[in-house]
C-alpha cells in the first residue's frame, strides 16, 4: 500500500490550510471561482470522509475482506489516528463546513471581505479536521492553534461593527490561556508516557486503568490542564462570556463557530477519555463545572428576547451539559450530544431569520398560564419515567450499569416531564397524547443513538469499570436540574415572587459576568 494512502484523512485538510498563504488580492481577482473552489474542496472532503467511514464500518465486520491491504488505512501512524470517533467527527465537520460555505456564496455575494472569509473558513475547517485526525501531540497542538487563529480572523471580518473587535480580542486572550494549558498538559503527558504518539499514550493509559493504585501526580496535573484547555474552548464557566458578544459577526461565521469550533473542547475531552479516566478528581471537577455552566446559561436563556442571544446561551448550556456528561464518564452520550447539537445549531443559525416567525407562532400557541396541581405534575413525571424505563428494558439495557446512567436518565425524565406538563397545561387531551407519543419517540431515538454510537466509538473509550463517580456529585447534579425545573416553572408563571423577579432582572444582564471579563481583558478588548 502506498504510504500516502495512510494520510488520506488529512490530505484535503492540508490543502485547505494552504489557503492562508493565498493573498486576498489573488482571491478577489478570481472572484466566483475562488469561492467555488473552496466549497468544492470542502465538499470533496465530506464525500471522502463519508466513504472512509463506511469502509471502516465494513472492515469491522468479520469476513475475509478484512485481511486485505485496505486495513492499512486505519492503522494508527505517527501522524494520523483514524478510528470510529475521528471518522464520525470528520464527517460532521466536513458536512457542516460544506453547508456553511455553500450558504455563504450567495449570503456574502458582493461583500468586500468575502475573499478573506472563504480564505479563513478554509483554514478553520482544515485545522479542525487536522486536529480530529491527528495522531500525535504536536499535530494536535498545531491544529488547535491554527483553528483558533482562523476563527479570530473570521470574527474580525467587520471590525467597524460595535463590539466586534472587543469580542474577538477577548476570545483571543481566553484562547491563549487554553493554549498554554494545552501545551503544558501535552508536555506532562509526553514525559509520563515517554511518547508523542496518541495511540501509544492511550494504550499505556488503558494498562494503567487495570492497576488499583492511584495515578501519578504528574498525570493528575495533566488532566486538570487538559480540562482548562477544553473549558476555555467550549465556553465553560467562567470562560463563556465572550460567546454572546460575537453575535455581530456574519451569520455563516456564527454557524461555523457554534456548530464546529466551539465543540473542539468536547472532542478534546472525549479523545483523551482514557487519560481522564485515570483521575476521578478531575472528572468530578469537570462534572461540577459543566453543571454550573448549564444552570447559569439556562437561567440567562429564559430571560432573553434576542434570537441570536438565545442561540448563543443555548450553545453555552449545551456545551455545559456535554461537559457534565463527560465528567460523569458518559462519553458515548456526550458524543451523541455533540453531533446532534452541531447539526441543530448550524441549521438554527443559517435559518435564524425564519426562527423569529417560528418563535412568534410557538409563543402564540403556548401562552397557557394555568398552574398545574401536584397530582398533574406527578402524573407527568410518572409517565416520563415509565417511558424511559420501558424503552431501556426493550433493548435489554440498564441505566444503572452505565457511567452516569441514572443521573442522565433523571435529567431526561425531568425534561420529558416539562414537555408533557406543558401540554397538560393547555387542557387539550389530544395535545397531551401527542406529547406522550413524542416523549416515547425521544426515548427510542436516545437509546438507539446510544447503541449505534457505542458500537462505533467504544474501542476509543475507557472501560465502564474505571469510570467510578462520586455519589455526592451525582446527587448535586440531580438537585441542580430539579431546582432548574421549578425555577423555569416560576419564570413562566403569571404571578412572580419578588425574589424571582429580581433574579430575572439579573439574569437578563447575564449576572454581569461579561462586565467582569471586560475589566480583566480591557487592554485587549477595546471596542
Amino acid at each position: 500500500m502506498p504510504d500516502w494512502l495512510k494520510l488520506l484523512p488529512v490530505i484535503l485538510p492540508t490543502f485547505l490550510l494552504f489557503a492562508a498563504l493565498v493573498p486576498n488580492v489573488l482571491g478577489r481577482r478570481t472572484g466566483f471561482r475562488w469561492r467555488q473552489g473552496i466549497t468544492f474542496i470542502v465538499a470533496t472532503q465530506c464525500l471522502v470522509c463519508v466513504a472512509t467511514l463506511l469502509v471502516h464500518l465494513i472492515m469491522r465486520v468479520p469476513r475475509p475482506i478484512a485481511e486485505t491491504e485496505i486495513l492499512g488505512v486505519f492503522h494508527p501512524t505517527n501522524w494520523v489516528l483514524y478510528d470510529g470517533l475521528s471518522g464520525l467527527m470528520l464527517v460532521l465537520v466536513s458536512f457542516i463546513g460544506w453547508a456553511t460555505c455553500q450558504y455563504s456564496i450567495q449570503y456574502l455575494d458582493g461583500e468586500f471581505n468575502q475573499t478573506r472569509y472563504f480564505r479563513f473558513s478554509a483554514v478553520a475547517i482544515g485545522a479542525v479536521s487536522w486536529m480530529i485526525a491527528s495522531g500525535n501531540l504536536i499535530g494536535f497542538a498545531f491544529a488547535w492553534v491554527a483553528m483558533n487563529l482562523g476563527l479570530h480572523s473570521l470574527l474580525l471580518l467587520k471590525p467597524e461593527q460595535p463590539g466586534a473587535s472587543r469580542a474577538a480580542w477577548t476570545k483571543f486572550a481566553i484562547n491563549r490561556i487554553g493554549d498554554l494549558a494545552l501545551f503544558a498538559a501535552f508536555g506532562l503527558l509526553s514525559l509520563e508516557f515517554d511518547s508523542l504518539v496518541l495511540a501509544d499514550i492511550f494504550d499505556s493509559a488503558k494498562k494503567m486503568q487495570l492497576d488499583a493504585g492511584s495515578p501519578p501526580q504528574i498525570l493528575v496535573a495533566a488532566c486538570f490542564l487538559l480540562f482548562v484547555a477544553a473549558a476555555s474552548q467550549s465556553v465553560q464557566f467562567p470562560f463563556h462570556s465572550w460567546l454572546p458578544e460575537t453575535l455581530g459577526s456574519p451569520t455563516p461565521v456564527s454557524a461555523l463557530m457554534h456548530a464546529g469550533i466551539v465543540n473542539a473542547g468536547g472532542y478534546l475531552v472525549i479523545r483523551f477519555a482514557n487519560v481522564f479516566g485515570l483521575s476521578p478528581l478531575s472528572m468530578n471537577t469537570m462534572a461540577m463545572v459543566g453543571l454550573i455552566t448549564t444552570l447559569v446559561a439556562v437561567i440567562v436563556l429564559m430571560t432573553q428576547t434576542s434570537v441570536k442571544k438565545s442561540l448563543a446561551h443555548s450553545t453555552i448550556a449545551q456545551m455545559g451539559f456535554m461537559m457534565l456528561q463527560c465528567g460523569l464518564g458518559a462519553f458515548v452520550p456526550a458524543t451523541i450530544h455533540l453531533v446532534a447539537h452541531s447539526l441543530y445549531k448550524s441549521n438554527a443559525f443559517l435559518r435564524s431569520g425564519s426562527v423569529i416567525s417560528d418563535q412568534k407562532a410557538i409563543a402564540g400557541a403556548s401562552q397557557w398560564n394555568r398552574a398545574l396541581t401536584w397530582y398533574e405534575t406527578g402524573f407527568a413525571f410518572t409517565v416520563s419515567c415509565s417511558l424511559f424505563a420501558v424503552t431501556w428494558m426493550l433493548f435489554g439495557l440498564s441505566p444503572i450499569e452505565k457511567p452516569g446512567g441514572w443521573i442522565l436518565g433523571s435529567v431526561l425524565c425531568l425534561a420529558l416531564t416539562h414537555w408533557i406538563a406543558d401540554a397538560m397545561r393547555s387542557g387539550s387531551r389530544r395535545l397531551v397524547l401527542q406529547s406522550m407519543a413524542t416523549a416515547a419517540l425521544i426515548c427510542f431515538l436516545y437509546v438507539t443513538g446510544f447503541l449505534a454510537a457505542d458500537a462505533l466509538i467504544s474501542t476509543s473509550l475507557p472501560s465502564s469499570a474505571s469510570l467510578l463517580n462520586s455519589r455526592v456529585v451525582g446527587t448535586l447534579v440531580v438537585l441542580g436540574f430539579v431546582g432548574l425545573y421549578f425555577l423555569q416553572t416560576r419564570f413562566a408563571s403569571a404571578t412572580q415572587l419578588p425574589w424571582v423577579h429580581a433574579m430575572q432582572v439579573h439574569a437578563t444582564n447575564g449576572f454581569y459576568i461579561e462586565h467582569g471579563i471586560r475589566r480583566v481583558f480591557r487592554l485587549l478588548a477595546t471596542s
